[in-house]
């Protein structure tokens, strides 16, 4: 936060000894986070909301733009406080005012079975897996890249009730209704008006909490999808697929885009605070120094690993040598010959699509 600070300040001070830099950052707008002590609220407000919206009008040095075009969200459950689109005198000014707690600047970040149960040792009939009723009326809140709720494993079959004390909401956009949601997948919101604020000519392709990556749909799953039988991957790992808790319930909060992403930390903390507990990633990265992600000591940080399985296939070349790697071909070609094409790294498109009929072997550089 002290960099932060230190930073804009810097900007505003270089700012002024040339009239172009004046125009330039003096114009210069970022969306900001602010975290406010909601006791410090004068009592001529009757709500906070209005509140965030005449100190931003005090603030303000833009005839251009609104004070409701700047305050861009404001937060009453896990924090207390405002987002906003502040020039850095803005936010100076803000810094000054009875209430303010601190501030951070809005960030881009990236993302980060059905044997899994088995290799963790749970068992169905016994231990502490029945005892937690499969996480029964748990609420798993997941903030990623959306849900795609035609999947089986948000079907509501066998769900009891949604529990009395759910007071989300299920939220329409492109391609996504409300009625969508059910008793498994009890609530979807979605989030960009920070990122549309600092990219305001930017097109969001999809406007709602459906999932276009479909990663927020692995990790929901992962986390609280129902039992799916009959589930695979290509014909490999047949079985019935089912969440780590699949009694439990789902709320998606899309924050992760195509276009951009969101900063951790200091909502982790506020949430912390409220009693919510938050689990996050530590990424696939690794196993080098500075290689964790969401290093927060006040979340739970879950490392990625490995499973006690593989799925390999054997190239037999004509000369009578043999090769094994990784492959997901399930067919039984023995009897079949055909030419072998290297392509260098699996990730190249082009010598991928110009291999055709070949036995297609690549380098995966990502481990």
């Amino acid at each position: 936060m002290a960099i932060l600070n230190t930073l804009c300040f810097c900007v505003c001070f270089l700012s002024i000894t040339t009239v172009p830099q004046l125009i330039s950052t003096s114009t210069h707008t970022d969306t900001y986070i602010v975290h406010m002590d909601l006791s410090a609220m004068p009592k001529a407000f009757s709500s906070h909301h209005s509140w965030y919206l005449t100190i931003l009008s005090s603030v303000s040095d833009s005839t251009k733009s609104t004070t409701t075009s700047k305050l861009v969200y404001a937060y009453t459950n896990a924090i207390n406080g405002f987002s906003a689109v502040l020039s850095c005198s803005e936010l100076e000014a803000i810094k000054d005012l009875p209430g303010y707690v601190s501030s951070v600047r809005d960030t881009t970040v990236e993302v980060d079975t059905t044997h899994s149960y088995r290799f963790l040792g749970l068992n169905p009939d016994t231990g502490v897996w029945p005892a937690s009723a499969y996480g029964k009326d748990v609420i798993i809140g997941v903030v990623d890249s959306g849900v795609w709720p035609e999947s089986r494993s948000f079907k509501d079959d066998g769900m009891s009730e949604i529990p009395a004390r759910w007071r989300g909401e299920c939220e329409s956009g492109t391609n996504f209704s409300s009625s969508l949601c059910n008793k498994k997948l009890i609530g979807a919101r979605y989030f960009n008006k920070g990122l549309l604020a600092t990219n305001p000519n930017l097109t969001i392709s999809m406007n709602s909490a459906r999932d276009t990556d479909g990663h927020g749909t692995h990790t929901s799953s992962t986390a609280a999808g129902n039992y799916v039988e009959g589930a695979s991957f290509f014909c490999y790992a047949s079985g019935t697929a089912r969440g780590m808790a699949p009694n439990a319930r789902v709320a998606m909060y899309k924050a992760f885009w195509d276009e951009g992403g969101y900063p951790v930390a200091t909502a982790a903390f506020a949430a912390m605070e409220k009693g919510i507990f938050v689990s996050t990633s530590s990424g696939n990265d690794g196993p080098s120094l500075k290689t964790l992600h969401n290093g927060i000591p006040w979340v739970l940080n879950v490392a990625a690993g490995t499973i006690d399985r593989e799925f390999q296939g054997t190239l037999s070349l004509g000369n009578g040598a043999a090769a094994t790697g990784l492959s997901l071909y399930v067919g039984n070609s023995t009897s079949i010959k055909s030419p072998i094409a290297y392509v260098g790294p699996c990730e190249n498109e082009d010598s991928l699509k110009k291999a055709g009929q070949k036995i297609v072997i690549c380098l995966d550089t990502d481990h």
